[in-house]
């Protein structure tokens, strides 16, 4: 049965996380697809442009704060859910308490790095508050740009709503807009296991979820100064 070349192994086939055998299937797909080769060269741009926006980062010293896994927002929403049921429900069994704690464990991260509010990583109604220091870097900068926030793209997801790549304060995450504002969607400590921050690729994670959501290419500078001129739609 002929191999299925699809976004994912495109994505990892460019990432070069396969191997010998399989990347020349690929490659041979590729060279054969026009469709497929388009595919590649996109997932290609947006590496490039995490690269420009990143590569500061690799030589900064990381910043103090507990060690942590990646934030599930979906767990985040649902810790919050189970907490506001736990005193019209029965004790919960012994063997239940550890899921419980866990979930509670990324709410305690994402407020230990200033993140509030209610909602999960559904859409973009349904997600994280963002401190105001972070909501006041997305509103001003531009991809690229220095600071404590540094922004790596801004794109349109697959509902249509303006989303921006970032890291700040150790945490690589995305925020789309919503209602009027910027809501966080997705989270991760931007580190490796040995503390140090991710290569010049940025966040491998952060890069992939915004391959999940992305609908088209990121924005140009001059495509995303315009959308801040118009304040990021409103």
């Amino acid at each position: 049965m002929a191999e299925t070349i699809d976004e994912t192994r495109i994505i990892a086939w460019v990432d070069g996380e396969l191997d010998d055998a399989a990347a020349a299937r690929v490659a041979g797909a590729v060279a054969a697809d026009p469709a497929l080769a388009a595919l590649a060269e996109r997932h290609r741009r947006m590496k490039a442009r995490f690269a420009a926006a990143f590569a500061p980062l690799a030589d900064a010293p990381a910043p103090e704060r507990p060690a942590a896994e990646v934030v599930s927002l979906a767990a985040a929403r649902k810790a919050r859910a189970a907490k506001a049921a736990a005193a019209s429900r029965p004790a919960p069994r012994r063997w239940m308490v550890p899921g419980a704690i866990a979930a509670s464990l990324l709410v305690g991260v994402l407020v230990g790095h200033g993140y509030v509010g209610g909602g999960g990583a559904g859409g973009a109604r349904d997600a994280l508050a963002l401190p105001a220091p972070t909501v006041a870097a997305l509103d001003r900068q531009l991809s690229g740009d220095a600071g404590a926030v540094r922004v790596a793209m801004t794109f349109r997801d697959r509902d249509g709503s303006l989303c921006r790549g970032f890291t700040a304060s150790g945490m690589a995450s995305v925020a789309c807009r919503a209602d009027g504002g910027w809501r966080l969607r997705y989270a991760v400590p931007a580190t490796t296991q040995g503390g140090d921050y991710r290569q010049a690729g940025g966040d491998a994670a952060q890069m992939a979820f915004i391959q999940s959501i992305i609908a088209g290419d990121p924005l140009d500078r001059a495509a995303e100064t315009k959308a801040r001129a118009d304040r990021w739609g409103k």
